[in-house]
């Protein structure tokens, strides 16, 4: 803390959740400067950002600046206060579920264990080799870099979803951004149906989902899936047979009960380490419903979310794909910026590629457009598609790049 005060910037440079902390005055720091632009985290701000809760007196933080020596140590005491944190949780959430042992207290329990466990794991000690042989030997195979969706996408990609990508897609609400993604699975599995896709879905359950790809696949309308009284048309009932034996024939799955960020990041973690390379993706629907097991600021939480699922696609080498909303200021011009992804500071700097979907012409429902704002290893640029929402289907329909 002593530290903190004296290098307010710190915080930026390691990250540090004020949770972490048992005495409430410590944390109300931490939060304060969190609060504060670099440029006016002075002791007075900080405190003047804390007056409203009363916890502190100035002089107390007058005491704790002035025993400042030195930082050296500052990212092993964090470290060290991290370790501790998930050590209460671990003990708390092992306590709820011996008193209550199910499937959301086994959740947080796993998600307790997965946050000590990391924090155990030896350091990286920054050796290329590694690195080295697995370009070599993708060079020598001439192996595909990466996993192959829509063909035009493919090429602003650099060559498709690569391992450690973390593939963020915003757009506002009725759009069709579910259905793209439904869409883009679709065409992962159809260009490699040896690809394992994990698809969680937070909004629909489980049976809309699978109507949507069963739609998509075998071309039928996804309104008429919904009455049973269809199954009496017998070319209707083939095309749905169809499409439910490709569902069969790919390795698909949905997950419609695994609400929290434990859950998720434990499924991802269980089918990725078993998975051959450039053979699992993981769609997310949508980060905003991700619910994660604290008391933080919904910033802090999606901030804790998007870190979490951009170190698991780097842990695994796979791609992940996460959904997002839109905020409201984004309805009040036609040009969508970066800053308009909600909670939008920790998505857009742990996604490798943000990309928004819309309609450039509101006239016009068959013409959606996914623009790629931010990618660091290809291309920005813009993809029309002809959208039908009656069928689930996507297809490119010019040369837009």
């Amino acid at each position: 803390m002593e530290a903190l005060l004296n290098k307010p910037d710190l915080a930026d440079s390691t990250f540090i959740n004020y949770e972490w902390f048992e005495d409430i005055r410590l944390r109300n720091i931490v939060e304060a400067i969190q609060k504060l632009e670099v440029q006016e985290r002075t002791l007075f701000n900080i405190y003047s950002e804390m007056t409203n809760d009363g916890s502190i007196e100035y002089k107390h933080l007058v005491d704790l600046q002035g025993q400042f020596v030195t930082d050296a140590n500052f990212d092993n005491d964090v470290k060290s206060l991290h370790k501790m944190y998930a050590q209460r949780n671990l003990e708390l959430s092992m306590d709820v579920y011996k008193q209550s042992p199910r499937k959301q207290e086994l959740a947080n329990l796993s998600e307790a264990i997965s946050e000590l466990s990391k924090i155990d794991e030896e350091d990286d000690n920054g050796e290329l080799e590694g690195a080295i042989e697995e370009l070599q030997e993708r060079l020598a195979t001439n192996q595909p870099a990466g996993i192959k969706s829509f063909r035009r996408l493919d090429d602003l990609l650099a060559g498709g979803l690569y391992g450690s990508m973390l593939f963020t897609i915003g757009a506002r609400p009725a759009v069709g951004k579910t259905a793209y993604a439904v869409n883009l699975a679709y065409q992962i599995m159809m260009n490699d149906p040896e690809v394992q896709v994990d698809f969680f879905t937070l909004e629909m359950n489980k049976r809309e989902m699978l109507n949507r790809f069963i739609s998509r696949s075998a071309n039928v309308d996804s309104q008429k899936l919904k009455n049973p009284s269809n199954s009496l048309d017998i070319t209707f009932s083939s095309m749905v047979t169809n499409g439910i034996e490709w569902v069969r024939s790919h390795k698909l799955r949905i997950y419609d009960r695994i609400l929290n960020l434990g859950g998720i990041l434990s499924v991802i973690r269980k089918n990725a380490s078993k998975a051959k390379p450039n053979k699992y993706v993981a769609i997310i629907d949508y980060i905003g419903l991700v619910k994660v097991n604290n008391h933080q600021d919904r910033w802090l939480q999606v901030g804790q979310i998007t870190r979490e699922l951009k170190i698991i696609a780097n842990e695994f080498n796979v791609p992940v794909i996460a959904l997002s909303q839109l905020n409201r200021e984004s309805e009040k011009r036609k040009e969508l910026l970066l800053s308009d992804l909600r909670e939008s500071g920790s998505i857009e700097q742990d996604s490798n590629v943000v990309a928004f979907l819309y309609r450039p012409d509101e006239e016009n429902k068959s013409i959606v457009r996914l623009s790629v704002k931010k990618n660091r290893e290809g291309q920005l640029g813009d993809i029309d598609y002809y959208f039908d929402g009656k069928y689930m289907f996507f297809k490119e329909n010019s040369e837009t790049i």
